[in-house]
């Protein structure tokens, strides 16, 4: 089952990549700095700001490789902080930094070693190819995807089934 979701995002991944224009130069305008969370404005229930966000999920990715951190203590950690992502997105949709904050996410979920984690980590990536087509983070996610499951999983396996 788990495979048959990860094949379905990958076949959304498809659909999008020949649907979506490719974006300008990944440079800030001041219309997107505007649209940009303050970095003294906190989010969810640990009132992380986007640093602390970004920071949150360098950590959990460290202490994975380095003093294996309990799947159960990152999960809950992971999970937390993804209710702050989602919290920051509600309010400042526009934020450029989301789809890389969301990347990140789906990358430390795919490093947890539970059904759970999987689940999220198939979650993370249906919400950045959903919300965030036309990223450069989008682009990444739907290369890795190809790359892992081919081009079989790309044409057996449509956007219905997810």
């Amino acid at each position: 089952m788990m495979y048959s979701r990860f094949a379905a995002i990958v076949a959304i991944a498809a659909g999008l990549t020949l649907s979506a224009p490719l974006s300008a130069a990944a440079q800030s305008t001041p219309a997107q700095i505007a649209r940009a969370a303050p970095a003294d404005e906190y989010f969810g229930p640990l009132g992380l700001s986007v640093i602390g966000i970004q920071n949150s999920i360098t950590q959990t990715g460290t202490r994975l490789d380095r003093i294996g951190l309990d799947n159960g203590d990152a999960l809950r950690s992971v999970r937390l902080v993804e209710q702050s992502i989602r919290d920051w997105e509600t309010r400042y949709p526009g934020d450029v930094w989301l789809p890389k904050t969301v990347l990140a996410l789906h990358r430390v979920y795919r490093r947890i070693a539970s059904v759970e984690a999987g689940e999220r980590a198939i979650d993370c990536a249906a919400w950045l190819l959903a919300k965030y087509p036309e990223s450069d983070e989008a682009r990444t996610l739907r290369s890795e995807l190809a790359g892992e499951l081919g081009p079989v999983g790309e044409q057996t396996v449509t956007a219905s089934n997810r």
